[in-house]
């Protein structure tokens, strides 16, 4: 009776165990047909905007753009003349963290960049604008000045449609 019954269990578990094997395959074949995105890759912020763009609206430039430090995805510019800097870069969350982080007391309204596009004129001794298309933020930035919000307003529609 123990050989029969040995027998049983053993002839019972085959099934199952091939059943088992025939679920993964299926979800093995399954799984190959299933389309995997990548994350869309971020832009080059000393691509968003060319050097003659630029020259055309900041004036001659002092060398080629550069990178920002490691880590930061941002691209700094050096005018042969006022400003001494533009700087262009790009980060990931919503505009009302930065706006909350650096739109100071009077942040300015753009809404033709974007819901919620804002500039600040005077952060710290800057002028920064901040807009969103996407999942990125696009910033400009440089010396406060006279002319400065015209300037990161004029940069930010070159670089914006490029994101």
């Amino acid at each position: 009776m123990k050989l029969i019954h040995a027998r049983l269990v053993k002839s019972s578990r085959r099934p199952a165990s091939w059943l088992l094997c025939g679920v993964a395959a299926i979800l093995l074949a399954a799984g190959s047909t299933l389309a995997i995105r990548a994350a869309p890759a971020i832009p080059d912020p000393c691509k968003l905007v060319t050097a003659a763009e630029l020259q055309q609206i900041a004036g001659p430039l002092k060398g080629a753009p550069k990178p920002g430090a490691s880590g930061e995805v941002a691209c700094e510019y050096t005018p042969a003349k006022a400003p001494a800097w533009i700087r262009i870069s790009l980060h990931d969350g919503e505009l009302g963290y930065w706006k909350t982080r650096n739109g100071g007391k009077n942040p300015v309204s753009l809404p033709e960049f974007g819901t919620n596009a804002f500039v600040n004129p005077d952060f710290e001794g800057s002028t920064d604008l901040y807009a969103k298309k996407g999942d990125l933020v696009l910033s400009v930035s440089m010396p406060k000045g006279p002319t400065a919000v015209d300037m990161v307003k004029a940069i930010a529609r070159k670089a914006l449609p490029r994101l």
